[in-house]
C-alpha cells in the first residue's frame, strides 16, 4: 500500500502545505526531516496532478495532535520558537519550555525542538490576568 494518497477535490489541494512551508513554518529541520517522517508514517504527503504537499490534519498529527476546535485558523499560523514566544511574555524561553512540559501552556513538538502557536500564547497570557 503506497503512503501517498490522492486528494478527493480540488478544494483540498489548494490547502496543502508543500515542504518549504512546512519548514518554514517549524523554522527548523530540513528535507531529511521530512524524509524520515515520511519513511516512518508519521508525516503522509498527498498528490493532487503533479502538485505534491501536506494536509494541515497530517501536519497537526505529526506535530502532536489536532487544533482545538474554534482555534483552526490560530494554529494555520507559523510557529514561534521559545525565544520568540518569549519576547511576547515576560517570561525567558527555559521557563517557557518547562510551563509547555509541566502541561501548563500548549505545544508542539517537531522532533525534538518545542513551538509554540501563538494565539496559544496570548490564552495563556491571558489567564494571567
Amino acid at each position: 500500500m503506497s503512503k501517498r494518497s490522492k486528494l478527493p477535490n480540488s478544494k483540498q489541494a489548494t490547502e496543502l502545505l508543500s515542504a518549504a512551508d512546512l519548514l518554514c513554518r517549524w523554522q527548523a529541520g530540513s528535507a531529511a526531516t521530512l524524509w524520515r517522517a515520511e519513511q516512518d508514517g508519521l508525516l503522509i504527503p498527498l498528490r493532487s496532478g503533479r502538485r505534491r504537499g501536506y494536509a494541515w490534519e497530517t501536519v497537526w498529527a505529526f506535530e502532536g495532535g489536532q487544533a482545538p476546535r474554534g482555534l483552526e485558523a490560530a494554529y494555520r499560523q507559523r510557529l514561534l520558537t521559545p525565544e520568540d514566544a518569549a519576547l511576547l511574555c515576560p517570561f525567558r524561553p527555559s521557563t517557557l519550555i518547562a510551563k509547555a512540559k509541566q502541561g501548563f501552556l500548549p505545544y508542539r513538538r517537531i522532533g525534538s525542538r518545542v513551538r509554540f502557536v501563538p494565539a496559544e500564547i496570548q490564552r495563556w497570557l491571558g489567564t494571567w490576568a
